[in-house]
């Protein structure tokens, strides 16, 4: 029960908030973000978006393919570059959102507009579960505003520790499963179905290059079946 009457949890919280709870400044909040080890969020609300997966061999021969849209509300997480320019310049002006790797959120032009919105810098906020999973991550050690305890354990050490990957078994279940399961309709789906497979194994390479090892059976597979007589 909340007996002082004040609310203890937001679905976000801003900028100058989060610098006074943290002791830190914006310049800091700007280097954790260029660090890779804050993501900041806008508030919008009604706003269309397009959704889809990112289709290619590299970071220079790739596609979009459209898998829905929708109609965005509440806090929408910007890219890394996009946050830092906002708290850098006071302002942004950005056609798309942070997605989940191998994924893209653009926003949709609707009549004259040009499909951007201008971020600015008042306007940038911290989502509740960032700040927690933040404060988590700098062992700051104080309950979240919630008023439940979070424990700062280490966390698991998969991701970032240095492991070697078995890549011939790799690509046996790559295979296999393409044998067994078909071809999916969209290579991203065969990349999470692959990351799934390590993630089982409680290993995760780097996304990159696993959808670099899918993408050379994806394109030859489609070449063989370009040279098929009609």
């Amino acid at each position: 029960m909340n007996v002082a009457g004040r609310v203890t949890r937001k679905p976000c919280y801003g900028l100058a908030e989060v610098c006074d709870q943290w002791g830190v400044t914006e310049q800091d909040v700007a280097n954790f973000v260029a660090a890779d080890e804050l993501t900041l969020s806008v508030v919008v609300s009604g706003l269309k978006v397009e959704k889809g997966s990112i289709e290619g061999v590299d970071e220079w021969d790739w596609y979009r393919v459209p898998e829905d849209q929708c109609y965005l509300s509440g806090a929408a997480d910007l890219q890394q570059c996009q946050a830092w320019a906002a708290l850098m310049n006071g302002r942004e002006t950005i056609g798309s959102f942070k997605a989940e790797p191998g994924c893209y959120i653009s926003i949709i032009a609707r009549s004259e507009e040009t499909g951007t919105i201008v971020v600015l810098r008042e306007r940038l906020v911290v989502r509740h579960a960032e700040r927690v999973r933040f404060e988590a991550a700098q062992e700051i050690g104080a309950a979240p505003v919630s008023g439940v305890a979070v424990s700062t354990a280490p966390l698991p050490t998969g991701r970032g520790a240095p492991t070697k990957y078995d890549w011939d078994e790799f690509s046996c279940e790559l295979v296999i499963t393409t044998q067994i399961d078909g071809f999916p309709e969209s290579q991203a789906i065969l990349v999470r179905r692959m990351e799934q497979w390590f993630a089982a194994r409680n290993q995760y390479p780097d996304h990159s290059t696993i959808k670099k090892k899918v993408a050379l059976l994806w394109r030859r597979y489609h070449e063989a079946l370009a040279r098929l007589p009609a």
